[in-house]
Order: structure tokens, then sequence, then C-alpha cells
């Protein structure tokens, strides 16, 4: 099963009922934005995605895109390649390291990374429904009826996800809880999210 699949049959369609895609693709791509403002991060997957840093002195270059799949070049502001490619990533942190210590005036590194939407690990998928659940609910002013734990996850290709019964009543959203910190996302969204910023690492 698909993401849009997923969220089709979340808001109660059948999983090729494409009637709300547009409503639904806009609650999806506001929830990933939420969730990257909040984490500093890029969680959706992007080929040959460039960054530039500036002044930077050290060893340790956070890269926004999480995680890190391959780096393709890291360059200086002359267009050469740094050091003669001495650099290695710790594609779980999204750290990139320099074996040697940097002190260029700019460094232009193009890598790829982030999670391709159908794969994302339980947890993150876990917070990203609950804030989609959020702004489908602000942009549509339909509740997701589907609100609750998630007590499966899917495999693509091997089952299904399935939600436990809502705790939810009355109108209100199945957000888990408000903020608690004034981020405008669900509390436990964001307890999840915590790991996943990127100065964290």
């Amino acid at each position: 099963m698909t993401l849009m699949e997923l969220l089709r049959v979340r808001i109660g369609l059948e999983s090729d009922d494409t009637s709300k895609d547009d409503e639904i693709t806009l609650a999806k791509n506001s929830a990933f934005a939420l969730m990257g403002n909040y984490c500093d991060r890029i969680f959706p997957y992007n080929a040959y995605f460039t960054e530039h840093f500036t002044h930077i002195v050290g060893y340790t270059v956070p890269l926004k895109l999480y995680p890190i799949q391959t780096i393709q070049s890291v360059v200086n502001e002359l267009g050469k390649q740094f050091v003669y490619n001495r650099y290695h990533a710790e594609n779980n942190t999204g750290l990139l390291h320099l074996d040697v210590h940097a002190a260029a005036h700019q460094i232009t590194v193009i890598y790829s990374g982030g999670y391709p939407e159908d794969v994302m690990p339980a947890d993150l998928l876990s917070a990203f429904l609950q804030i989609f659940d959020q702004e489908y609910a602000i942009n549509s002013g339909e509740v997701v009826s589907v609100a609750g734990e998630i007590s499966s996850v899917t495999v693509v290709d091997v089952g299904t996800v399935r939600f436990s019964e809502s705790s939810s009543s009355g109108g209100s959203s199945s957000s888990g809880g408000s903020s608690s910190g004034g981020s405008f996302l669900p509390a436990r969204a964001e307890s999840i999210l915590n790991y996943y910023k990127r100065f964290r690492c």
C-alpha cells in the first residue's frame, strides 16, 4: 500500500478513490513541512540535492536531508573537490564528517537523501499520520475518523496498516493530544520528532 492509498483509507475512502486527492495532498505536504520545520530536516527523498555552507570551520557539517543516502560531491568555492574526497557520511545522524580540518569560505555539498514516502520507519510514520490528521481537519473541515494508535504497520507488498479504535469523540481530531511546547504539533508526534531534530546529533 502506498502512502496515498493509506491516506485515502485513513479519511474513510477506498484506497483507489481519488476524489479527495487534492485535499489529501495539501494535508500531506503540510504535514511534511511541519515535521521539517520542527526538526530542521527535510524528510521526503530528494536526489542530487544541493546545500551551501559558508565559513565552515571544523570537521562536521550537519546536512538537512535525512537520512543521507549518498554523497555525490563536496566542493569548495572554486569548484574544486574538497581535499581529494577526504570525507565520509554518517547516514543515520545526517552528519557529513570531514577527515581534515575545513577552513573554506564556502563548501557546496551535492547529495541524495530522505525517505521514499512509502518506506518511512514506523515511529516517523506515526508522527506523520498524527500531523496529517490535524492538517486534514484544518484544511477540509472534516475530522479523520480512523483516529487512534497504529496497531500494525504496512510493509510494501506484504501487509496492511491497521489502526486501533479511536479514542476521540465529538469532532476532535486524532492529533494524539495538544502540543505542550507551542509548536502546533500533536504532543505525541512532537515527542517522536524530538529524536529526529537536526542538531540533536
